[in-house]
């Protein structure tokens, strides 16, 4: 059995929070084509590909924060 105070238990809580926001708001944000593949780690003919293929899914043109993280597996 662990136990943690309950200050230790209040800053775990709060980080948590804080890390579910921060991903919350990065899956929201968009990127251009050339950002993405930077994020993605791959040239911009890969990205291409894996849209067309049909991994990589977009939205008006954009890639968004979500789709990059899903396609990343993170």
């Amino acid at each position: 059995m662990i136990e943690l105070t309950q200050t230790e238990l209040q800053n775990l809580l709060t980080e948590s929070a804080r890390i579910g926001a921060q991903r919350a708001i990065e899956d929201f944000a968009v990127y251009h084509l050339k950002d993405a593949a930077v994020k993605l780690n791959m040239s911009l003919p890969t990205l291409d590909k894996r849209i067309k293929e049909g991994k990589i899914k977009t939205v008006d043109g954009r890639i968004t924060g979500y789709e990059i993280r899903r396609y990343l597996k993170i």
